[in-house]
């Protein structure tokens, strides 16, 4: 048996960077003192309580990410229509509008859960909750995460608006791209079209072949137009999809096993 110490730092790596937070955190945000009533100090025991807020915060935490996803797919689907009637629209993956969600369910459900506990209950008491609440973590968690909604869910959500745009519209004579970070949109005529290929995946930077089917169409300017760009992984292409293009380039259909082998 060999000893790998390459895989025992990557293992290693996740437990020390949790460790090395939390002491930051513990350093640089500490617990706030236990607030007091005249000159008995709170024992106020918040377990119940805390069961309920998590509760809470699961269920907020759902519908935050869930409303979210729908909002971003809804939204690049609506770009994509703006383009008009097309045969085949082709968007991105639903799996690239997980990262916002998920992040912001992890990061703003305590502070909405707060948010709306303060409409309705005793400031005093939430006030001597988020005490308790700091004391056991050992670092202010309120701070903590707030800090983490604007150097962690604010850069994702950036960058995931800017992908909204992204998409494929196939038209009659033309196909309508959307790029990233972009509203102007690219056309790109059949007419333009010089090449036309299936190709069967892709190689890393080692070599190693992944299998993934693509229809590619190289135009006279240069400008390659995949189908799978910003798309699931498929076994197989769209036969329809490779009629329809087929129909309209005029182009005898050629074959490569990755765009590496192009010439």
């Amino acid at each position: 048996m060999s000893f790998d110490i390459s895989d025992v730092i990557r293992r290693a790596i996740v437990p020390a960077a949790v460790i090395s937070v939390f002491a930051l955190l513990r350093k640089y945000m500490p617990a706030r003192t236990i607030r007091a009533q005249g000159d008995e100090p709170v024992t106020d025991d918040f377990t119940r309580t805390n069961r309920a807020v998590y509760g809470a915060m699961i269920l907020i935490g759902i519908a935050l990410a869930f409303l979210t996803h729908k909002a971003l797919v809804a939204t690049n689907l609506w770009l994509a229509e703006a383009d008009g009637p097309a045969t085949f629209r082709l968007l991105p993956s639903s799996f690239i509008w997980w990262f916002l969600p998920g992040v912001a369910a992890l990061c703003l459900s305590w502070e909405i859960t707060l948010f709306f506990w303060s409409k309705f209950g005793d400031h005093q008491t939430i006030a001597r909750f988020l005490d308790w609440t700091h004391k056991r973590a050992g670092f202010d968690s309120t701070r903590a995460l707030r800090w983490m909604a604007l150097l962690i869910v604010m850069p994702i959500g950036i960058a995931s608006v800017l992908a909204i745009p992204i998409h494929s519209s196939l038209r009659d004579n033309e196909i309508v791209v959307g790029r990233y970070a972009r509203l102007a949109r690219q056309y790109l005529p059949y007419s333009d079209a010089r090449r036309f290929l299936l190709v069967d995946g892709f190689r890393d930077r080692n070599g190693k072949f992944t299998a993934r089917s693509e229809v590619l169409v190289v135009f006279q300017n240069g400008v390659r137009w995949s189908s799978a760009a910003n798309r699931d992984f498929m076994t197989r292409p769209d036969s329809g999809l490779v009629e329809f293009l087929e129909r309209k380039t005029g182009l005898a259909v050629e074959h490569a096993e990755s765009e590496t082998d192009l010439r």
